[in-house]
């Protein structure tokens, strides 16, 4: 049996060539599709099973029952991948406003009519696939380094032999995924529109690879590092025997927060001997406007000579007391740093010097050195 699609009437070559064409008018009675005679008896139940489909969706086709032609078409087409079928399902889904399948139905159908097929039958396959086409958003990937990629438009797979030719897409954005074993997915999002075709042409990454890991003894063992070569005049520095460092540290904790104490103490004894003098010298003055100079010399001294008296004297016990602790702050805290330098590990040129200093108002001792 000779392979063809739906015949063309002289009307509807006519209608095609100057105007729209009308598929429901130009319709002659269509022939069965072609099969390939199979040496099994699967593969001519197949065709059998097929030719009858088929005829039963070109009656569907005649009475313009769009969908069920399209049902019965699917199910040949699932058995027997013909022209002919791929011919009229594609002018169906014309009809059902399906252009996007439609062109790659129609599409399939003009790369496969063989040589015997007749010049009307091509122009009428091409005048419905132009017409999908303008509908629709056409991509041709090409893909730089590898042949054999595979595609995928929103998720869903694209038929390798669409890929080798031309992938058609629904008008607006969607997103194209190109991968291979070994390479990394290339991904694009692409703006699809209507009888417009675009060409990509990516270049697939070859995957990192890793270095496989060794589970044998080798893994385990370290690395042996060579030693680094020394220069001429270099000599080693001398080896310390380090010193245990027992209580040292209990030591040198316990004299900072000694000496911090001390010198708190004295800023707070200090605070209490100026408060206390600047009540005498406001108490002294107060009883000089009153009595003259010798207001407390007298024999009945005046009111508040008792009060000057006692905080004159608290003056003196405060500043005393403010002294001391800040000496004793200062000998702690120089006792503490000493025996810090003084046990630590030795190293040549280490040193530690105390200089001391006295003025006239003042008294105190620097202590400095090499560590």
């Amino acid at each position: 049996m000779r392979k063809r699609t739906m015949l063309l009437t002289g009307a509807a070559l006519c209608a095609l060539s100057a105007c729209s064409l009308a598929p429901a008018t130009a319709l002659a009675q269509p022939a069965p599709p072609a099969a390939a005679a199979s040496a099994d008896d699967e593969g001519r139940g197949d065709n059998a099973r097929a030719t009858q489909l088929y005829r039963e969706g070109n009656d569907a086709f005649k009475q313009k029952r769009w969908s069920d032609a399209e049902l019965l078409y699917l199910k040949a087409w699932a058995l027997v991948r013909s022209f002919d079928i791929a011919a009229n399902l594609g002018e169906v889904q014309i009809q059902l406003k399906k252009p996007r399948s439609a062109a790659t139905f129609l599409a399939f159908a003009l790369r496969t009519a063989p040589p015997s097929t007749k010049p009307e039958q091509i122009a009428r396959i091409r005048h419905f696939l132009d017409e999908a086409k303008a509908q629709v958003g056409v991509l041709r990937v090409r893909v730089k380094n590898v042949a054999d990629a595979e595609v995928l438009v929103d998720g869903e797979r694209v038929p390798e032999d669409a890929v080798k030719h031309e992938v058609y897409v629904e008008p607006g954005e969607r997103t194209l995924v190109i991968r291979r074993a070994g390479y990394e997915d290339e991904v694009m999002r692409l703006i699809a529109a209507a009888g417009v075709t675009e060409t990509v042409m990516p270049e697939l990454k070859p995957k990192a690879v890793k270095a496989p890991e060794t589970t044998g003894p080798e893994a385990k063992a370290p690395a042996v590092m060579a030693p680094m070569p020394r220069k001429a005049g270099w000599s080693s520095p001398p080896t310390v025997p380090a010193r245990p460092e027992g209580p040292r540290t209990a030591v040198l904790i316990g004299g900072a927060a000694t000496a911090g104490a001390a010198a708190i103490a004295g800023v707070v004894l200090t605070f209490l001997a100026n408060a206390n003098g600047s009540d005498a010298d406001t108490e002294r003055s107060r009883l000089r406007s009153a009595g003259g100079t010798g207001a407390c010399g007298a024999s009945d001294p005046r009111a508040g000579c008792r009060e000057l008296s006692e905080s004159v004297d608290d003056r003196y016990a405060f500043s005393n007391a403010a002294f001391w602790s800040f000496a004793s702050a200062g000998a702690v805290g120089v006792g503490t740093l000493v025996y810090g330098l003084a046990t630590r590990r030795s190293v040549p040129d280490r040193h530690v010097h105390v200089t001391p200093i006295v003025r006239a108002s003042s008294l105190g001792i620097v202590v400095g050195g090499v560590l």
